[in-house]
């Protein structure tokens, strides 16, 4: 008999499996995986078969196809991030949101751009302009918005869901809040494996909103080339510059000022174009010889 679950948390080689009636129990990794160079990740789907062990009671005898992978921090098949931005303190971190809907935009994770603290006297108007222009979902909250909150809430029911952002933009407050009772269940389940609620140090699933909310460390000082982002594949964060690539006068154009390209005039937020225009510099002058050659179309 075997069952088919997810991947919630590994430590030393031993990972506790849940479907969606619950938990299945703790499981091990076959041998034979390490000899083919696969490495199981959390959120991964597996196949288990009984062990035997009364202490390990399941054995992992297959990973099932991956929809997406990070490697960094190491997570399977998410299904959607939350890209979090304040409007007031700290000033918000544009640069590294980019980097984050780059990831989400190169691994078919839907991004969600969420603006906190749109309550303060000091919010900075329109923040998130340039992402809606882009084409990107955005929502504002405030403590004292509970329909913001419910929108969020549904927008992750039954999904594998992340958040992501620089330190102090409200996420805990945020999360606290969308977990309301379930808060007690996820403090349980890191206590029962020696963790408690200390600092986040691996990547962990918690049962959210009939899905998962994945608890991943990382993400706020993660670089796209550490991702093997090339400059050629930068683009896909970008969805303004696709749509307009393709009136460039040259085909391989970069986007950084050649002449005949289209960008400039497509009507794309300025400083959205400053920013791709930088992580295009830099990957490229980390990878020189990537990037083909401009030349006319035909």
């Amino acid at each position: 008999m075997t069952r088919t679950g997810r991947i919630l948390r590994g430590v030393g080689g031993q990972y506790l499996i849940a479907d969606d009636a619950g938990p299945v129990g703790m499981a091990s990794a076959r041998g034979i995986f390490r000899k083919e160079g696969l490495v199981p990740t959390i959120g991964d789907l597996v196949e288990c078969e009984p062990s035997g062990d009364p202490d390990t009671p399941w054995r992992m005898c297959k990973i099932l196809p991956r929809r997406n992978y990070l490697v960094r921090p190491p997570i399977a098949n998410l299904d959607g991030m939350v890209i979090t931005l304040s409007a007031a303190e700290p000033p918000p971190d544009s640069y590294l949101a980019d980097k984050l809907l780059t990831i989400c935009l190169l691994n078919q994770i839907e991004p969600l751009i969420c603006l906190t603290k749109t309550d303060l006297p000091q919010a900075i108007p329109d923040v998130t302009a340039g992402y809606r222009a882009a084409g990107c979902r955005t929502i504002e909250t405030e403590p004292d918005d509970q329909a913001s909150l419910n929108q969020l809430r549904e927008w992750m029911r039954g999904r594998v869901i992340t958040f992501a952002g620089q330190s102090g933009v409200g996420k805990s407050t945020l999360l606290n809040r969308l977990a309301g009772a379930e808060i007690a269940l996820i403090g349980s389940l890191s206590g029962r494996v020696g963790r408690g609620k200390q600092t986040t140090r691996h990547v962990e699933l918690y049962p959210l909103a009939g899905g998962y909310l994945a608890d991943t460390p990382g993400f706020s000082s993660l670089e796209l080339e550490d991702l093997g982002v090339s400059g050629e594949q930068l683009a896909a964060g970008y969805p303004e510059i696709l749509a307009a690539a393709g009136q460039c006068r040259f085909t391989g154009c970069r986007h950084l000022g050649e002449l005949g390209c289209a960008v400039p005039g497509c009507g794309m937020d300025p400083d959205r174009l400053q920013r791709y225009r930088y992580f295009r510099t830099r990957l490229d002058s980390l990878n020189p010889y990537s990037g083909s050659r401009p030349h006319t179309r035909s």
